[in-house]
């Protein structure tokens, strides 16, 4: 017995009468979208079997296509479920006739509907595994942990270039006046191929000198942040010792890297906001701290004003009151030199006779004694006043000394530091420090960060060394 023998165009035929009498209704077939192609408002992909590793290939796949016509109907479907759109990667759940195209030998499905719904939990359902995933690795609030700098004026950027997240974000930093230094790295934000250029992206950055990474996009459906969902993503900012700020134009849905972020904002503005808040706070506070310690040491320089004032003119009077007696003595002493002459010359008058030679004698001893003690007097007067102006001058010099010591300016140059908090709030004790605080150290030349490990311990009374 012969076997019965077909030609390519019978066995074809047969196959699409078999398919149609199998398949008289549509069906509903569940997968994940690949290789999606949009031709001339025709859209194409490949329905896959799910894979839990996406490097394996697919076991099973079917062609699918969503004429233009039917496109309509299934666009409208998804808006009213909050669904912009939908990518590769996605799990879908469509309905379609399963049809044989006897031209080209291949089995086709024919889109005519989609369940939105589906989708969406299969989005909860892959965010609860992730976030679960995440917590048991330790990793939610790892970027968390990450200090964020107390100026952070070196900002990096990843978004897609051009887009209203990237002119939104801009334009916040450059209206603040304030001196940040954007470092911008291109990524796409949604479809195919983004979640491995946004984290190329993030890398990329943790690279360069930047103080923080802020990854921004704007509005879209809950399936457009899908990109935001990704586990490997997710992983990948929690492992950069960078801080990471999202900012993910979403009212109402948070996405995974929310969650694992340092801080996560509204929007791509709030983002660019909180930055500028926390410098513009910063600059602030230094600006007051800076006031306060020009105001002191007006106060001190004042003081000391004052009291040089008050000594020099003490040392005047002192002065003055030295020359006036001195000039009494000298005064007195003259008209006792008279008196007492006058008194010798009239006891020698009486005894001139008899004692003409020991009056002379006498006389020209007691003008010799005299002349002597003026001498004397003198003597005090010229020495005595020019050492005390000696000695005020040796004051005034010690004051300004001391003037020039309390100068801020000077005490730094010379090792003296000011350390406070990222707050601007100012150390006087080892006591105001805990382990982890990030401190702030003012020296003569700049300002150094430092973090506690240890706290040092005070010295009491009577330790050595």
């Amino acid at each position: 017995m012969t076997a019965e023998t077909y030609s390519v165009a019978e066995l074809t035929r047969a196959i699409s009468y078999a398919l149609e009498d199998a398949f008289a209704d549509d069906v509903w077939i569940t997968g994940e979208i690949s290789g999606l192609n949009r031709s001339r408002g025709h859209v194409y992909f490949d329905l896959v079997e799910p894979r839990d590793d996406i490097g394996q290939p697919a076991t099973a796949q079917l062609a699918v296509a969503l004429f233009k016509m039917n496109k309509e109907v299934v666009n409208r479907t998804l808006k009213r479920a909050g669904i912009a759109r939908i990518d590769s990667g996605a799990r879908v759940r469509i309905r379609g006739a399963v049809a044989f195209n006897e031209r080209n030998g291949r089995l086709q499905v024919r889109m005519t509907g989609i369940d939105p719904m589906y989708t969406l939990g299969q989005l909860a359902v892959d965010r609860e595994r992730v976030l679960r995933s995440l917590g048991e690795a330790g990793l939610l609030d790892r970027n968390a942990r990450v200090p964020l700098p107390l100026v952070p004026l070196r900002v990096g950027l990843v978004t897609s270039a051009g887009s209203a997240a990237y002119h939104d974000f801009v334009h916040e930093l450059d209206v603040s006046g304030l001196a940040f230094q954007l470092t911008f790295v291109d990524a796409k934000v949604q479809g195919v191929g983004a979640v491995e250029q946004v984290i190329r992206a993030l890398r990329q950055l943790a690279r360069t000198d930047v103080d923080v990474i802020a990854l921004v996009r704007g509005g879209g459906s809950r399936a457009d942040l899908a990109t935001f969902d990704d586990e490997q993503l997710a992983r990948t900012i929690a492992a950069l010792d960078l801080p990471v700020l999202t900012g993910v134009g979403h009212e109402v849905d948070r996405s995974i890297a929310d969650d694992v972020a340092h801080t996560a904002y509204k929007t791509p503005t709030a983002c660019a906001a909180a930055l500028v808040s926390r410098v513009r706070s910063y600059r602030d506070t230094t600006e007051e701290l800076w006031s306060e310690i020009a105001r002191v040491a007006q106060l001190v320089v004042r003081d000391q004003h004052d009291l040089v004032r008050i000594r020099a003119r003490a040392s005047a009077r002192a002065a003055r009151s030295s020359l006036r007696a001195a000039d009494t003595d000298a005064g007195n002493l003259a008209t006792r030199l008279a008196r007492e002459a006058t008194h010798t010359v009239a006891r020698a008058e009486q005894r001139l006779d008899r004692r003409r030679d020991r009056s002379t004698r006498t006389a020209r001893e007691h003008l010799a004694q005299g002349t002597a003690r003026l001498d004397r007097s003198a003597h005090v007067v010229r020495t005595r006043v020019p050492r005390q102006i000696t000695t005020l001058d040796r004051q005034l010099d010690l004051t300004e000394a001391r003037l020039r010591a309390l100068d801020p300016a000077r005490l730094l140059a010379r090792g003296w530091s000011i350390t406070h908090r990222v707050d601007g709030t100012l150390l006087r004790s080892v006591r105001e420090v805990s382990p982890d605080d990030i401190l702030l150290t003012r020296v003569g030349d700049g300002t150094m960060r430092s973090i506690v490990t240890e706290p040092g311990h005070t010295r009491e009374a009577g330790d050595h060394g």
